[in-house]
């Protein structure tokens, strides 16, 4: 039971702080850095990682074209990256949320990957983008609501697009 408590108490307090941090830093996600990321990632029964990476990418080899953004807790090689076999090839091991965009900005997939292992996941994430895209993505991510038991994001971010 101490543990059940315990756990419970540690998931509030992750989201009190996730969600002050956010709103702290919405505001200035087009002033951050190009390629970085602040915020949480909490993988369902994970622990909290902190995202410190932002990377995009166009997937050419989809007819899509959708362009591919990382958030992660480490850089990642994706300026020579075109297409999501060239980030399977790597077998990166890093912890964080991808996001597939359209060419309207709606996000028609979103993967988790935790110390490597890749997980496709759908409805648990909303992408929204602060700004026009071009060159610069730069916006907020968070889980949806309600997350129940799921993973949680809370996260601002300034990619480059290669």
């Amino acid at each position: 039971m101490t543990c059940v408590l315990q756990s419970a108490a540690l998931r509030l307090t992750l989201s009190v702080v996730c969600g002050l941090a956010c709103l702290s830093q919405r505001a200035v996600a087009g002033d951050l850095p190009d390629n970085t990321a602040t915020g949480l990632f909490l993988p369902k029964g994970g622990v909290p990682i902190a995202l410190t990476s932002a990377a995009a990418f166009i997937d050419e080899k989809d007819s899509r074209g959708p362009i591919i953004l990382i958030l992660s807790d480490k850089k990642l090689p994706a300026e020579k990256w075109t297409s999501e076999f060239d980030l399977m090839r790597a077998h990166p091991e890093f912890s964080g949320v991808l996001f597939w965009i359209d060419k309207d900005g709606g996000v028609f997939r979103t993967d988790v990957y935790v110390a490597g292992r890749q997980s496709s996941v759908s409805g648990y994430f909303e992408l929204k983008l602060t700004g026009p895209m071009g060159k610069d993505l730069t916006g907020t991510a968070k889980a949806s609501e309600p997350v129940g038991d799921g993973p949680r994001l809370e996260a601002t971010f300034h990619a480059k697009l290669r």
